[in-house]
């Protein structure tokens, strides 16, 4: 009986060892389009190190940096099927299987509050009930948010008014900006973003529409550009940008996490947001510095006139974007960004109020 009860405690130490081994082990694989070396490197880093010391070693992070595991295209299936566990995943990739999410993508959908961006479109896919929906037959979870910043038009010259871009080609994410860039007598041409040094330096595109200036300065498109249009409405700096781009883990993988451990991950994807966001808005100046001094780019916003133009061309493309959603089977797109406008200007007065983004 006595060295019957050993057996069994021993092999219960054994089992709960390996337990515990087997969470030491867990390892969440990620797969980034971006280089490893830069801004958004260190950014991912920091969080893959959080991650990390929060889990007490129970979660390792392994980067797979510059799409050396997934394309970005193919982000989505790349996590689904099992490729990688995590990918920075483009909602205008995707347009079949996030078409709620898509929407976010609406032009003048924030504006220089980075942070209430952030925090919205977070409580969106979170709340929003035709988002959690899409994500859970998608089948992923939100950990690590993007915002863009800004998307101006990049140019090899400066422009005398959005005039001389008519007739012109321009490279585009998609969604609303197609319709935005052609309400403009533009020619847009939908294009990843890894494609674009080559298109505009070699000229196969006259301009970079969404000329973000961090993921920019990333793949060194301010070495093929010499001017950069806010292309902004009356009262703004910008027209808005990409928010609905960010870090998903598939649902596979998510549901072997504990409960304490899924916790902490979803506490500092809000942290990890704010500090994303906010930092954007500090150095986005800075970069624009170091532009104008290194490669003598110009910058400018639009005149009166122009301003009035992109205005009427966003709300144009806004309401053919809503359709063309709406008869893709995203029946409810207007609720959805009506959720997030309504949660972006509630974080827009929250840190008026207060003076922080906390």
């Amino acid at each position: 009986m006595k060295h019957t009860f050993i057996k069994t405690f021993a092999a219960v130490g054994v089992a709960m060892a390996m337990t515990g081994a087997a969470l030491a082990a867990t390892t969440i694989k990620v797969a980034v389009p971006t280089p490893g070396k830069g801004w958004f490197a260190e950014m991912h880093q920091w969080w893959g190190n959080e991650v990390e010391k929060r889990s007490k070693g129970e979660i390792k992070v392994q980067f797979f940096w510059g799409g050396s595991l997934i394309k970005w295209p193919d982000c989505l299936p790349g996590i689904q099927s099992g490729i990688a566990d995590m990918c920075w995943v483009s909602s205008s990739y995707h347009p079949a299987d996030l078409g709620n999410y898509m929407i976010l993508e609406n032009v003048l959908n924030y504006g220089d509050d980075y942070v209430a961006a952030v925090k919205a479109s977070i409580d969106t896919l979170e709340q929003q009930p035709d988002m959690i929906e899409e994500l859970k037959r998608e089948d992923i979870v939100l950990l690590m948010s993007h915002i863009s910043g800004h998307g101006p038009i990049g140019t090899k010259k400066k422009l005398a008014s959005l005039d001389d871009m008519k007739g012109q080609s321009l490279r585009t994410y998609g969604g609303a900006r197609t319709d935005f860039y052609k309400e403009l007598g533009m020619n847009p041409i939908f294009m990843p973003f890894n494609e674009i040094y080559t298109a505009m330096d070699r000229g196969t595109i006259s301009a970079i529409g969404e000329n973000v200036v961090l993921l920019g300065n990333a793949f060194k498109l301010n070495e093929v550009i010499g001017n950069v249009h806010q292309n902004n409405p009356p009262g703004a700096n910008g027209n808005g940008g990409i928010i609905a781009s960010s870090f998903f883990i598939r649902g596979e993988k998510w549901r072997t996490l504990t409960a304490d451990q899924q916790k902490m991950l979803k506490e500092l994807r809000l942290e990890y947001g704010i500090r994303y966001a906010s930092k954007l808005m500090e150095d986005e100046a800075k970069i624009k510095a170091q532009w104008a001094e290194k490669n003598k780019i110009t910058f400018q916003t639009s005149s009166p006139a122009d301003a009035q133009k992109v205005l009427k061309a966003a709300n144009a493309a806004n309401e053919i974007f809503y359709k063309k959603q709406e008869e893709a089977g995203a029946k409810n797109v207007r609720a959805v960004y009506a959720f997030y406008e309504k949660a972006r200007k509630k974080y827009e007065e929250q840190h008026k109020k207060t003076g922080s983004y906390k």
